[in-house]
């Protein structure tokens, strides 16, 4: 599936992916993988893990926002997030 990470000041991740997992606010954490039925929720202040085709898993922080999940596309928009170092 497709993925893409962005916050107002990069983009952080976009890319092939076999999973994304996020928390949403009051839903706790969530995985997504190819498939999954449509999907929009709004994120908590924490780490999202991308697990990667080649890299295997990345973590991003990510503060606030949303996911959107449709047509085995994620797309994660940050009010402010963190790559890893």
């Amino acid at each position: 599936m497709e993925v893409q990470l962005v916050s107002p000041e990069a983009i952080l991740y976009e890319g092939e992916a076999t999973m994304v997992v996020c928390r949403t606010i009051g839903g706790g954490d969530i995985a997504f993988l190819r498939g999954h039925a449509p999907f929009t929720g709004a994120l908590e202040d924490h780490q999202v893990t991308v697990r990667t085709v080649d890299r295997g898993d990345v973590t991003f922080d990510v503060h606030g926002g949303f996911v959107e999940v449709s047509n085995d596309t994620v797309t994660i928009l940050s009010d402010a997030a963190e790559a890893p170092a």
